[in-house]
């Protein structure tokens, strides 16, 4: 039974646009997802690595800027600003997470609150570009009813799911696991290699 737990939870949850739930309720639900996707992405790092990592919102927000700026700038649809944002951001996970990944513990941690923090910064000061503390006015709006978007969003957080799971059930999961149980006797087996380690935080 438990095997289908997760194919029964997102069936009920594809069910919630039937309910007839006004624009507000949808729009928070569509947040709620989001979150949820951001989520197992963290927890793909911190639960399973035990790497305790609080840069996540900048790769969602490089992304998520990235998508605004081609639209502002570029006149860019949004939707293709996505798979747009998906690339930037994997380029950027890599970079930084080639960095901060050769830390521990603490350190680590503070590496990547740091990240955040610079990149809040620059977003608030570079205002010709990001549009400083009022951000990027997004104007596009491909369809009213609210019910598409949660739609969208559902799809994306089960793709998540599907690909966290394949991973942690992978020769690259049991890595994971054996760095956050004694990383020590893990990198004796090889199992903290460099071309592993970066690719928690992409």
């Amino acid at each position: 039974m438990t095997k289908y737990f997760p194919f029964i939870t997102l069936a009920l949850l594809a069910l919630i646009p039937l309910l007839g739930l006004n624009s507000y309720l949808m729009h928070i639900l569509i947040l709620v997802v989001m979150w949820s996707v951001i989520g197992m992405a963290w927890n793909l790092l911190s639960g399973y690595c035990g790497q305790v990592s609080f840069g996540h919102a900048a790769f969602f927000g490089v992304g998520a800027y990235t998508s605004g700026m081609l639209y502002s700038k570029l006149g860019i649809s949004g939707w293709w600003g996505v798979p747009a944002s998906v690339i930037v951001v994997t380029l950027f996970a890599l970079v930084f997470g080639y960095i901060c990944l050769r830390l521990r513990g603490p350190y680590f941690a503070l590496a990547t609150l740091a990240i955040g923090v610079i990149l809040r910064i620059v977003a608030e000061n570079l205002v010709s570009v990001t549009g400083g503390d009022l951000g990027i006015m997004i104007r596009e709006r491909t369809w009213i009813d609210k019910s598409r978007y949660y739609y969208i969003i559902l799809a994306i957080a089960a793709l998540s799911y599907l690909f966290v799971h394949r991973v942690i059930k992978s020769k690259l999961g049991y890595y994971f696991v054996a760095i956050r149980e004694d990383q020590d006797a893990a990198e004796s087996l090889a199992s903290t290699r460099p071309c592993i380690r970066p690719s928690r935080s992409a």
